[in-house]
């Protein structure tokens, strides 16, 4: 659409060149007009072209605050893992002691069964007859000691052992809690590094958003510079027309040459020039100044000859109206206008748009009441321009 609209306002540049329809101070002032509304709309794209770089630089800066976290959650997850790993080792070595112990238990336990069993096979008489054998007392109560610790040994080594295994299941399982408190402070932490990723991710996606809107509004300056360009082609076009119009204004000289008939597609007559009936009565008589040419409202006026609009504005008998000084003393009247095209000051050529046809003032329907006057006097305009 902008290249379309640029493409047009290179089109209107071409159509000034070659002395098209763009003659009037309206027009240049509605030109400078439309490159003050461009300049405008510049001025609010580079204002938006401003705000996404500033959100695109948060949001980097965003990223980069979240990549630092990442980095520290990644570090964290990593001596966590480390530490759990060290934890299992220990448990590991844990299960292996008291592997171990069970199996001295196991052994003990085995040891005592045999020499139990082995008291109860051969009884007291086989230890009464080796304590007999003693050949000193001293003897006797070594060997009879030596039978009760014996005994008193294999009950308290179970016993050691048995602390032992205990003591290490008890290590064991403090483990397994400091193991357990490590994996799940690994799996907050990982919770925590997905949401983080979460987050940089739609960050990343909102850059992405910037960068091709920034791309687009930056295109768009482009070619808003481009129009405003285009713009001041127009309006330097449009100054030196004026220029050249207003030197030809100074000079103003009716050559003599045919005027246009100021309303080229309708050539019908309702009321011409002289004494007539008044329209809106039907009675007596009156002098009418010009001639009527009617036509659908709206119809475009255009100028007989080229001049200077004298005038231009709302009289309560011939409505919007306009004079035009063609020089040496000849002016053209267009009447009953429902719109200006042209204003007070403005240099014309023949054939310019000036106004629209109308019904305003004292009038008995849309048409345009043109008169021609020499010296300020009324003259039939059929002396100037010939019907179609």
């Amino acid at each position: 659409m902008k290249k379309k609209h640029l493409a047009m306002r290179l089109c209107a540049i071409f159509c000034i060149i070659v002395g098209l329809s763009i003659t009037s101070f309206a027009d240049l002032d509605k030109e400078k007009e439309k490159k003050e509304e461009m300049e405008a709309q510049l001025k609010d794209t580079e204002k938006f072209l401003d705000s996404l770089k500033s959100l695109k630089t948060d949001s980097e800066a965003y990223i980069a605050a979240i990549d630092q976290q990442l980095n520290r959650l990644a570090t964290n997850i990593y001596d966590l893992q480390q530490q759990a790993m060290a934890k299992q080792a220990e448990i590991d070595t844990k299960n292996t002691e008291i592997s171990a112990k069970e199996e001295e238990i196991s052994n003990q336990y085995d040891d005592m069964a045999l020499r139990i069993q082995y008291m109860y096979e051969n009884g007291d008489a086989e230890y009464a007859s080796w304590l007999l054998e003693s050949s000193t007392m001293t003897d006797f109560l070594n060997k009879a000691e030596y039978i009760s610790q014996i005994t008193q040994y294999d009950r308290d080594m179970l016993v050691v052992l048995q602390q032992c295994k205990e003591e290490l299941a008890t290590q064991k399982a403090e483990l397994e809690v400091q193991l357990s408190d490590l994996s799940a402070l690994i799996a907050e932490t990982e919770a925590e590094q997905y949401a983080q990723e979460t987050l940089i991710t739609a960050k990343k996606n909102d850059l992405n958003i910037y960068d091709s809107q920034i791309y687009g509004t930056n295109a768009e300056i482009a070619e808003i510079q481009a129009e405003i360009a285009a713009q001041e082609a127009i309006i330097k076009e449009l100054e030196e027309l004026e220029r050249k119009r207003k030197e030809k204004g100074l000079q103003l000289t009716y050559d003599g040459g045919s005027m246009m008939w100021p309303v080229p597609n309708r050539s019908r007559i309702s009321s011409y020039f002289g004494y007539r009936s008044n329209p809106f009565t039907g009675t007596g008589s009156e002098f009418h100044s010009g001639i009527d040419i009617p036509g659908p409202a709206g119809t475009t006026i255009y100028a007989a000859y080229d001049g200077r609009v004298d005038w231009s504005y709302h009289h309560f008998s011939a409505g919007n109206w306009i004079g035009i000084d063609h020089g040496n003393g000849i002016s053209t009247v267009y009447m009953h206008l429902s719109a200006f095209l042209v204003s007070e000051g403005d240099y014309v050529s023949k054939g310019d748009a000036i106004g629209l046809m109308g019904s305003t003032g004292r009038s008995t329907g849309p048409h345009l009441h043109f008169s021609v006057r020499v010296d300020g006097s009324s003259v039939d305009p059929l002396s100037y321009v010939i019907q179609p």
